[in-house]
């Protein structure tokens, strides 16, 4: 008589899966600061270096070039541009790089007197821009107007605005730009244009200081303003939300002349996903959100409502479930909600990795889409286990890291190491 000895089968137990309120420096989304240079002048890279903020991945570069208004370029300048681009890019910061020629809201007196003018302006800077490709997520505005928010300036007809975009976006290549408001966004495009069609968004920087968010909206419905005029603030946000899933969206957000409930202001950039803001200014708005305590139910009732929105700007993955199915060939269904107020807009891979100590199983990738997972979508993924997990017993833990350069993105689960949320433990 012979025995045939039963394989025992692969048992899994789950993490409690828990969303933590841990501000996470995920790439490419959060708080920023504003770091002014004027190009002229050589850096103070060691003064400059304690100025950084060591939570923030996001810096504004506010390059200022007013004092070439009626000349080209120094290859001094254009050198220390280079060199301040480097600084940031050598302390992992993401660069938002606005040029601008005016500092101090004096956009018409301040810019060039003629179109040619900035145009040789940015081709001159294209060439330092590009090199730093991988490190800019987007650059705002298009070197006009009062600190370059494309207002107060002379060249903001339609016909100059697409001649200006056709020369910045040569300069640029696939860099990202963003105009000031969605006007100017369909000056720059037909009708039939498509969202996502291009790398070219919106920015703004007068979110919440007025009812039309200090006049980057208008007051006539679609159908009565035409395509290239201004929209109310409803159809408006619903542009901007479409245009902002592709291209990131944000700015600052100022004033308290606008009193909307938390839960309404938090909602309204939900919907127009906001990836990045302001940390400085406006000083008396961020200051109403840090007294502030959010009130909604949920783990974030009683934080500070200041606390809440820099936590829920751009993506913000939590796995929700873990659990294991199959018995011949077992597999993990993973499900995972985006709780931020923007879609991740990069590709990214996700990894099923094993206990560190236990090298040979590795990590292995899997399949599944996390780019453009919405706002409050909840997505699920079917995780194969390799022959090597089969029989594996430990801990077992999801990673993510973005496609092009393995930088590793933070799941916003309370049982998470180095950023990789723990899924559970096989034995």
């Amino acid at each position: 008589m012979s025995f045939i000895k039963k394989k025992k089968q692969i048992q899994f137990e789950p993490a409690a899966f828990e969303e933590s309120t841990s501000y996470l420096q995920n790439p490419s989304c959060g708080w920023y600061r504003i770091y002014p240079f004027a190009i002229e002048e050589n850096p103070d890279f060691e003064e400059l270096y304690w100025c950084l903020c060591a939570e923030e991945r996001i810096v504004l570069v506010l390059a200022d070039i007013g004092a070439f208004r009626s000349c080209d370029l120094t290859k001094d300048a254009l050198d220390n541009l280079a060199a301040i681009l480097e600084f940031f890019a050598a302390h992992e910061k993401d660069i938002i790089l606005r040029v601008t020629y005016d500092r101090e809201g004096r956009g018409m007196e301040r810019e060039p007197d003629f179109l040619n003018t900035v145009i040789g302006h940015m081709r001159q800077l294209g060439a330092v821009i590009r090199s730093f490709q991988e490190q800019i997520l987007l650059v705002q505005g298009m070197l006009v107007g009062s600190w370059g928010e494309m207002h107060d300036s002379k060249f903001l007809s339609q016909e100059r605005l697409k001649r200006l975009m056709h020369v910045w976006r040569e300069a640029l290549g696939e860099i990202a730009i963003a105009v000031r408001t969605p006007q100017q966004w369909r000056l720059l495009h037909s009708e039939e244009a498509a969202p996502g069609g291009d790398t070219i968004g919106i920015f703004n920087d007068g979110m919440f200081g007025s009812p039309d968010h200090l006049g980057t909206f208008g007051r006539q419905k679609r159908e009565e303003a035409g395509w290239s005029g201004q929209w109310c603030r409803d159809e408006e946000m619903v542009f901007i939300g479409k245009i902002a899933s592709f291209v990131p969206y944000g700015g600052e957000a100022v004033g308290q002349s606008l009193d909307l409930p938390f839960r309404e202001m938090a909602e309204e950039m939900r919907r127009t996903h906001v990836s990045y803001l302001n940390s400085m200014h406006d000083v008396q708005r961020l200051g109403q959100w840090k007294e502030a305590k959010w009130e909604e139910p949920g783990i974030w009732r009683g934080k500070r409502v200041y606390d809440y929105i820099g936590c829920h700007l751009g993506y913000r993955f939590v796995v929700r479930e873990a659990r294991l199915e199959g018995r011949k060939a077992p597999f993990l269904k993973i499900r995972i909600e985006n709780t931020g107020f923007c879609p991740l807009q990069e590709e990214a891979e996700l990894l099923l990795c094993a206990d560190t100590q236990a090298e040979e199983a590795g990590c292995f990738a899997l399949q599944g889409r996390l780019c453009g997972v919405m706002p409050q979508e909840t997505v699920e993924i079917t995780a194969e286990l390799p022959g090597k997990l089969k029989d594996y017993k430990g801990s077992i833990f999801l990673a993510l890291h973005r496609k092009r350069d393995k930088c590793p993105l933070s799941f916003a689960n309370v049982l998470t190491e180095e950023g990789r949320a723990v899924l559970g433990q096989f034995f």
